[in-house]
């Protein structure tokens, strides 16, 4: 699709400003975001969306930190819920996950190698990857099975 075909759209602006609020305020939360997993019709051809599908990913020490604070596990608890998200203005879907410690993939086969508790956070990874992967089978001339995407953000 064109930036032409997108300029008619009575939804796209305003979701990227929301977006964009949205981003800011869990890069707030976490000091670092890693990168964006952006799903559903906001990554389509779909000429007026209505919400914006987001998984944030977290560097595991930037994960840690901000989950030692309470507070910032409420506030992130909220970034993370669709309703609390529309009460604020924001049409945004979001999940907030953990990116694995472990950063030497050469090393992943050797015993010891994978860092503690790594072995959750890539089987999370590979939840949200394989829902994303996933669409709405017979909605809209969609066949059974039909795969989609995401598009994957590296900031």
């Amino acid at each position: 699709m064109s930036a032409e075909h997108f300029s008619a759209s009575s939804t796209r602006h305003a979701l990227l400003q929301e977006l964009r609020i949205h981003f800011a305020l869990v890069e707030v939360a976490t000091a670092a975001v890693g990168r964006l997993w952006l799903a559903g019709s906001f990554v389509s051809g779909k000429l007026d969306p209505e919400d914006v599908d987001v998984t944030y990913l977290i560097p595991s020490d930037a994960y840690a930190q901000a989950t030692e604070d309470p507070d910032t596990v409420d506030d992130l608890d909220n970034l993370g819920t669709k309703d609390w998200c529309v009460r604020h203005g924001m049409r945004v879907d979001a999940y907030v996950l953990r990116l694995p410690e472990t950063t030497d993939f050469h090393a992943l086969g050797l015993t010891g190698a994978m860092a503690p508790d790594d072995h959750k956070v890539f089987e999370g990874l590979g939840v949200w990857d394989e829902i994303w992967q996933r669409c709405r089978s017979g909605a809209n001339g969609i066949p059974d099975g039909a795969r989609r995407g995401y598009v994957e953000v590296l900031l």
